[in-house]
């Protein structure tokens, strides 16, 4: 009774639920815009590498520091205002940062919009939850992230054009710093524009349950429990940060691959990310969302150990069904950890969740450059194999129960 109502509900999408989706893709656009383009700015300016390692070092250091008092930020005054004044922020730290080449300014300028883009990205997920069921979570939340996934690759076109368009534009070639500057603004555009979705009120759903489900606790949890539901985000990020940041150079020192041909790949990758957001939701009517999520999460295991076969085509479909898989299965996560969280918590407990994701990326980024310099990838992706598997044994531990 309660699968069939909640398998009902999932027609019945608000045009809140859209206007979140819409602002989640233009914000999207513009996170991809600005991956492609600051660091070929940075090295217009005459910086090097390792200033651009700095600067991304910066923009998660933002997350890991500021990630708990922005999630109370979040439950103290909600949302979506939470969302707006992330996105404001952002857009003015886009503005003053283009205006200076010194790293004395640009390093806090981009702390600023590092923690900007943490206080909107982390609010996305308890305002989606309070305006769905919770039969609806998993179909919207796999919406949003596929979203969010495929128009990276919109973003990434976008952005390699834009150069060109702005130095046409003021007469300066397409790799001067001017036309840099230019093709940049776009993502202050685009922040304005993200905004324009969730200005108007959203009201949350009067009840949040399936007819017949127990209702959702509305005592606080504890630290412990909080970060209990956030253990599984920090496997992922162990083994998204052990091997992600180094996947061109995998197929480029194991295989021999040309930039071209890697650029390819990741597309394609990226693509199977997006189509895979949109598996979870099936999944989960079938399984519930605890088993499903924990179910998925654990097909990611043997994606990682095909990519230790000296086969491109072998290495290169475990590469596209790890993305596959880990694109279906964090959204029911997500998910899982809403139900199981207060309404007055969300904001601390996606927070804490973002914060152990981000931790465990760092922390295995620099363990696995290590490791690569002596012993190549074949023990990383073993580690990266284990990692994932715990990541499932962590879901389907936690203590919720399967309604659906």
């Amino acid at each position: 009774m309660i699968a069939a109502r909640a398998h009902t509900t999932c027609g019945q999408v608000s045009p809140p639920v859209w206007r979140i989706l819409l602002h989640s893709s233009v914000f999207g656009l513009a996170l991809s815009v600005a991956d492609l383009l600051f660091n070929f700015y940075l090295v217009s300016l005459g910086y090097t590498s390792a200033t651009v390692g700095l600067f991304s070092t910066v923009s998660r250091a933002a997350g890991v520091l500021a990630g708990i008092p922005l999630g109370m930020m979040i439950d103290r005054i909600g949302p979506q205002k939470s969302i707006l004044i992330g996105l404001a922020v952002y857009g003015i730290g886009w503005a003053i940062i283009l205006q200076f080449t010194s790293l004395w300014v640009m390093v806090p300028l981009q702390f600023l919009i590092g923690g900007a883009y943490i206080l909107t990205s982390t609010a996305v997920m308890p305002l989606l939850a309070g305006v769905t069921h919770d039969g609806q979570r998993a179909m919207i939340f796999g919406w949003n992230a596929s979203a969010t996934l495929v128009v990276g690759l919109a973003g990434s076109a976008l952005g390699g054009i834009l150069p060109t368009l702005a130095a046409g534009a003021i007469g300066v070639g397409p790799q001067d710093t001017a036309a840099y500057r230019l093709a940049l603004t776009v993502i202050i555009a685009l922040s304005v524009i993200a905004m324009l979705p969730v200005i108007e009120r959203m009201q949350t759903v009067s009840s949040d349950r399936p007819v017949g489900a127990p209702p959702v606790t509305t005592a606080l949890l504890p630290l412990r429990t909080l970060a209990r539901l956030g253990l599984s985000s920090l496997l992922l990020g162990f083994g998204g940060g052990a091997f992600l940041p180094f996947q061109n150079l995998y197929f480029r020192s194991v295989f021999g691959m040309g930039d071209a041909s890697v650029g390819v790949v990741l597309a394609c990758a990226a693509l199977s990310m997006g189509v895979g957001g949109l598996l979870g939701a099936p999944v989960a009517r079938r399984l519930g969302l605890r088993r499903a999520a924990a179910l998925l999460r654990l097909c990611v295991a043997p994606a990682m150990l095909l990519m230790l076969v000296p086969s491109l085509i072998t290495a290169s479909v475990g590469f596209f069904l790890r993305g596959l898989f880990v694109a279906a299965s964090f959204p029911l996560n997500d998910a899982l950890v809403m139900r199981a969280t207060p309404l007055r918590q969300r904001g601390m407990a996606a927070s804490i969740t973002n914060v152990l994701w981000a931790g465990g990326w760092a922390g295995a980024a620099w363990a696995s450059g290590a490791v690569q310099e002596r012993w190549g990838f074949a023990p990383v992706i073993a580690s990266v194999t284990v990692a994932y598997l715990f990541s499932s044994v962590a879901i389907f531990t936690l203590p919720v129960i399967d309604q659906d």
